[in-house]
């Protein structure tokens, strides 16, 4: 069974990629500007999603120390943070293709 921490970090993966995507389409360039994009979307997403993996992780286990009150406040704030953080790797995707796009053509 997943967990709603594996769909959003799913969901940071996927948002950089689908941005470049549509960075490149915006930029009308051809099959070799997508496939750049692709590439620096995969990147940009295994980056963000290992990035919000590793901190999500080290979070859960500085929060289990704390009461119950607080355990539930810090979960809160770090699924807000997290989301945060996806609408972020949505913007570097589009910005860094976009710069990428530049740059090659």
């Amino acid at each position: 069974m997943r967990t709603l921490w594996d769909l959003l970090t799913a969901l940071c993966f996927a948002m950089p990629i689908g941005s470049a995507l549509a960075s490149s389409k915006h930029a009308k360039v051809g099959f070799g500007g997508y496939a750049l994009a692709a590439i620096v979307g995969l990147a940009l997403g295994v980056c963000c999603a290992w990035t919000m993996r590793t901190v999500g992780r080290t979070a859960a286990t500085h929060i289990k120390r704390h009461s119950e009150s607080l355990q539930e406040r810090y979960s809160r704030a770090l699924y807000f943070a997290a989301m945060l953080w996806i609408v972020f790797a949505l913007f570097l995707g589009d910005w860094v293709s976009s710069v990428v796009m530049r740059l090659v053509f």
